[in-house]
Parts: C-alpha cells; sequence; structure tokens
C-alpha cells in the first residue's frame, strides 16, 4: 500500500528534524572541542571552573551553569552561539572577575565558521583541520590581554560592559 501525501510529508518532516539535530550535534562538537582546547592552550588550572551561559538572556546568578547544550542558541543568520565564562582573580585569590568570551559557530560544507561577538570577522576552519588551532587560540588570548590592559578601567567605571567579544559580568 503507497502512502499518502500527508505520510510522506510527516517522513520527510522526520528526515528534516534528524538532518538539523545531527547538524547541532556536530556544531556543539566542534563548539566543546573548540573551548577544551582553548582552555587548554591557556593553561587554565584544572581546578578553576569555566561556565556555558546563553547569550542575550537574563541570567539568574543563582542558576547560571548549563551545559554547553542548554547555552548554545541559533541567531536569524544560522550562527550558534554561547558564552563562555572564565573566571580570573589576583594571585591571592582576591579580586574575582568574570569575562564572558561570546562565540558564534556554523558549518558550511567542510569548513566550520567562528566568529568571535556578534559582529567578529569570521573565521573559516577546515573540518579536518580541528587539531591546528593555536593561531586561533593564540588571537583569543591577545584580545583579552588588551582588553585588560586598554579597556578594564572603563569597563570597571561601568562606561563600557562590552569590548568585542568580550563582556564583564
Amino acid at each position: 500500500m503507497s502512502k499518502s501525501k500527508y505520510e510522506e510529508l510527516i517522513q520527510s518532516y522526520s528526515f528534516a528534524r534528524k538532518s538539523f539535530r545531527d547538524y547541532e550535534e556536530t556544531c556543539r562538537n566542534f563548539a566543546r572541542d573548540l573551548v577544551f582546547g582553548m582552555v587548554e592552550y591557556f593553561e587554565w588550572p584544572q581546578e578553576r571552573e569555566i561556565t556555558y551561559i546563553p547569550l542575550g538572556e537574563d541570567l539568574d546568578p543563582n542558576n547560571k551553569f548549563y551545559a554547553l547544550a542548554g547555552a548554545m542558541r541559533m541567531d536569524a543568520q544560522s550562527f550558534w552561539h554561547f558564552g563562555v565564562e572564565l573566571n580570573l582573580m589576583e594571585a591571592s585569590g582576591a579580586y574575582p572577575l568574570s569575562l564572558v568570551l561570546s562565540f558564534f559557530i556554523k558549518k558550511v560544507g567542510p569548513n566550520f565558521i567562528v566568529k568571535l561577538g556578534p559582529n567578529g570577522r569570521e573565521i573559516k576552519i577546515p573540518e579536518d583541520k580541528r587539531g591546528e588551532l593555536e593561531p586561533f587560540y593564540e588571537a583569543v588570548f591577545r584580545q583579552i590581554k588588551e582588553f585588560l590592559a586598554k579597556r578594564y578601567v572603563q569597563a570597571i567605571a561601568g562606561q563600557e560592559k562590552e569590548y568585542g567579544f568580550i563582556t564583564l559580568l
């Protein structure tokens, strides 16, 4: 017995949803590798927690621990975006500072496209070059250092909480 047109549409919808879920999982796995690689590149201490947070939403300070999947959202340009909160402090443990780095990721053909912040330059990373991201990590590192050197005072004074892809919480 042949399928009705309605059943064909249901089947098409199921395939489309599976395709989307697969795409989301591919981007999420890449995002996780990207962040873990960055944390390793920064030689971030194991005991210093990093946190994923959704961008552009009011956060409940008592409930801001998201898994990466829970923090990722898709924007109108098909970029998955999420924030990574890094906590810095003085060597003594005093004066903690929370920085949120905003990442935007999508996959086009054999390449991942990554932007640092919504207006960042698009960086193309071939899928087969995922393990060669040191130049990307170094660029992120330099931008954070530049923020701390040049924009920290303005940010603390409340004049400007965002600088490129970095936001102070």
